[in-house]
């Protein structure tokens, strides 16, 4: 198996990532579930905005 290592593109370089079209989502955690988000985004690698949009989104097609 080969490794191969990801680097982060700047926000600017992608069209698609334009700041008119992101939407903020305003979350309020309780402390346990902060701790809780941390420690999911450190045990995949990901960001805690990736899991926490993640989650958001997973609810919007549960609904």
């Amino acid at each position: 198996m080969t490794e191969t290592t990801v680097q982060a593109t700047p926000k600017g370089e992608l069209p698609h990532l334009k700041s008119g079209k992101r939407k903020s989502v305003q979350l309020r955690l309780t402390p346990s579930e902060h701790k809780e988000l941390m420690r999911t985004a450190k045990n995949e690698n990901r960001s805690m905005s990736f899991v926490a949009h993640r989650r958001y989104r997973s609810g919007l097609n549960q609904e």
